[in-house]
């Protein structure tokens, strides 16, 4: 697992900004990294939905992330981030989310402000108090067995306060040990500078406004060393998935979903096929 660690770490520390491949599950991880992605994000809502076909709101607990994770990092080789929500509760609860979420095999673990809501739709809860989160994130950092594993103070400030405020929070979070800040609710180019001048860690955004995305030279000049695109390949999927059942389910002939169908070659890629009739050739005995 450090080797993971390690190119993450080197993708943090690179001058440039990496793109993330957005995954959520094994499949999909399986298939970055054939594509070489560096780095893999897995999302809170899409885990949820990929894997439990629950929304995102609190169905879901630290066991069943933690078993996505070592499915992920067990089948692909990939450096993965993802979504560790508030760790799980207190600063206590922090310990252990990280401590088995990094004997899972993770690279990175984000542990967010904002309060998470006991309801679907249940109105916004704001964020723990600065000092909470401050312990959180010292609680996360001292929770490591590996000293590879990244600690990730994800926020929502920028969304919530003025920016003034919003800063000194950054500033406090970048105190505790943590290796990089995730911004979540960035808005514009004016409060990403600022960011930058507030804090000397490496940035990660997912999806952030303004044009921003393909202007990998203005985020690279900014800190942001990590870009996460959205969910688009798990938006795809669920699409893909609902119109070829639904089209069998209509009467449609199996034969006018081919040309759509991943062929032979990519499906023996992407399941390993070589790799297992290699194993079978090398270590079975008759």
């Amino acid at each position: 697992m450090s080797l993971a660690r390690e190119r993450f770490r080197a993708a943090l520390s690179r001058p440039d900004c990496t793109l993330a491949a957005n995954i959520f599950d094994p499949l999909s991880a399986r298939i970055a990294h054939m594509l070489d992605y560096e780095v893999c994000f897995l999302s809170g809502s899409v885990h949820k939905v990929a894997n439990l076909a629950v929304p995102d709101i609190v169905l879901t607990n630290l066991s069943d992330l933690v078993d996505v994770c070592r499915r992920i990092t067990r089948i692909a080789d990939v450096s993965l981030m993802h979504d560790g929500e508030d760790g799980f509760g207190n600063a206590v609860n922090v310990v252990r989310s990280v401590k088995e979420l990094e004997a899972a095999g993770v690279s990175a673990i984000e542990i967010e402000d904002a309060i998470p809501p006991s309801r679907f739709n249940q109105e916004d809860l704001g964020l723990y108090s600065e000092a909470e989160q401050v312990g959180k994130l010292e609680a996360a950092v001292a929770a490591r067995n590996d000293p590879m594993t990244v600690i990730v103070a994800r926020t929502t400030v920028l969304a919530r306060f003025t920016l003034d405020k919003a800063l000194d929070r950054i500033k406090a979070y970048s105190q505790t040990g943590v290796e990089a800040i995730r911004l979540a609710g960035l808005r514009t180019r004016d409060q990403l500078e600022a960011v930058h001048q507030a804090t000397p860690l490496p940035i990660t955004v997912l999806s952030p406004p303004d044009g921003m995305t393909n202007d990998r030279e203005f985020l690279a000049a900014n800190g942001v060393r990590i870009l996460m695109a959205g969910n688009p390949a798990f938006g795809m999927a669920i699409q893909a998935v609902y119109d070829a059942l639904k089209h069998l389910k209509d009467g449609g002939p199996v034969g006018d979903l081919t040309p759509r169908e991943a062929d032979a070659e990519l499906l023996r890629r992407v399941n390993r096929t070589d790799e297992f009739i290699q194993l079978q050739k090398q270590f079975l005995r008759h």
